[in-house]
């Protein structure tokens, strides 16, 4: 999944604020501790960033949550356990960052909501859809070789040269683990790769492979260009640079505080506790007065494409 920048949105599901009561929470040779006594703890400490974050998914579960369901939430999910190399993988990965199956999922329904606001939100002018076009690359598919040395990928050429097959040779010997099993085939869009395979690379018709190897900080590549579409018209691309300028601003943590700020004036927010009184002063001030604070929903999976992103960040990528 996408990274979603939104201000104080830390994600502590799963720990829920008790209401006041003399219920025990805890008790030891010392004595009680009440639910009171855990509620105030909490308050100092978690209260302000829980009761934001609460308020933001409400108001947005009440707006888009027809659109964002369990049965998305768990498909994202399934996705990104698939992509990590299955559920006990995952799992893993999740238990070093603090997650649970439960709480990443909140995770994930969070940032689908942000999204879905952001994409209703947002209307790009024709300006925008213009230049945006004009800078457009459409992703191409390439493979490549990647080796520790070059006289290994000399070699390599070599072998293709007189006949030996690229995608076998890729699984055999790449060390790009995340490609070599499908034969190297990475797509791609341009500014996501390092610029010494991406000049290369796009240096190349359909069917061509460079006669030398490229030398990036990974090591050396053996690159052939699979596919290279050209470019279609403005009428026909305007789907795709809308999603593009809609996956700029959902990385771009001011752009987002805007539209859940506008969201959460819209509200009707009343905070009866006054401790907890400026949660959402962040979200309420008028934009001129409001500091943008920026932190992430953090996830442990990047994107939702396995072979972008292993490819672009154990290979070939920034």
């Amino acid at each position: 999944m996408k990274k979603l920048l939104l201000a104080t949105a830390t994600i502590l599901a799963g720990l829920t604020i008790a209401g006041c009561s003399d219920s025990t929470v805890a008790s030891s040779t010392a004595g009680k501790i009440t639910e009171d006594e855990f509620y105030e703890a909490m308050k100092e400490t978690v209260g302000t960033s829980m009761l934001q974050q609460l308020i933001i998914e409400d108001v947005l579960t009440d707006l888009y949550g027809d659109k964002v369901t369990d049965e998305v939430v768990d498909k994202q999910y399934s996705t990104e356990e698939e992509n990590y190399g299955g559920a006990e993988a995952f799992e893993y990965i999740m238990l070093q960052q603090g997650y649970t199956a439960e709480n990443y999922k909140d995770t994930i329904r969070l940032n689908l909501l942000i999204e879905e606001a952001v994409k209703d939100k947002t209307e790009f002018t024709e300006e925008e859809i213009q230049a945006a076009y004009d800078a457009y690359v459409p992703p191409v598919t390439a493979a490549h070789i990647l080796v520790e040395d070059e006289e290994t990928a000399k070699d390599l050429i070599t072998q293709i040269n007189d006949g030996a097959d690229f995608a076998e040779l890729a699984t055999e010997n790449s060390v790009d683990t995340a490609t070599a099993p499908n034969g190297g085939e990475i797509t791609f869009s341009s500014g996501e790769m390092v610029p010494e395979f991406e000049e290369a690379a796009y240096a190349l018709e359909e069917g061509e492979m460079t006669t030398e190897p490229v030398a990036t900080e990974y090591g050396f590549h053996v690159i052939k260009m699979i596919e290279k579409p050209e470019k279609g018209t403005l009428e026909e691309e305007t789907d795709t640079i809308k999603d593009q300028l809609l996956t700029a601003k959902l990385a771009d943590s001011a752009a987002i505080q805007e539209v859940i700020s506008g969201i959460m004036q819209d509200a009707n927010i009343i905070i009866d506790d006054k401790d907890l009184a400026t949660a959402m002063d962040a979200y309420l001030a008028p934009a001129e007065d409001s500091a943008v604070e920026e932190s992430t929903t953090e996830e442990p999976a990047a994107d939702s494409s396995a072979t972008e992103e292993s490819a672009v960040e154990d290979s070939a990528a920034e």
